[in-house]
């Protein structure tokens, strides 16, 4: 099993609710680089990536088209 990246993000604002959306519907997932991006903030290539289980790649993809798409 590994981790995939499904959006990267900036902020940690930017990937707040699509993360609520997946753990609502039982699919874990991580924000790789927070503490970084929050620690040197000043960097502009540092970004937050929003991590799934390999298992939950579709069915985290449909519900991110759903949330997009409001």
């Amino acid at each position: 099993m590994g981790f995939i990246t499904i959006k990267e993000a900036r902020y940690a604002s930017e990937l707040a609710v699509l993360k609520s959306r997946l753990e609502a519907d039982g699919i874990r997932c991580w924000l790789r680089n927070e503490l970084n991006a929050q620690i040197i903030s000043y960097i502009p290539s540092i970004y937050l990536e929003l991590q799934v289980d390999e298992m939950d790649l579709e069915k985290a993809i449909e519900i991110m088209k759903e949330t997009e798409g409001e």
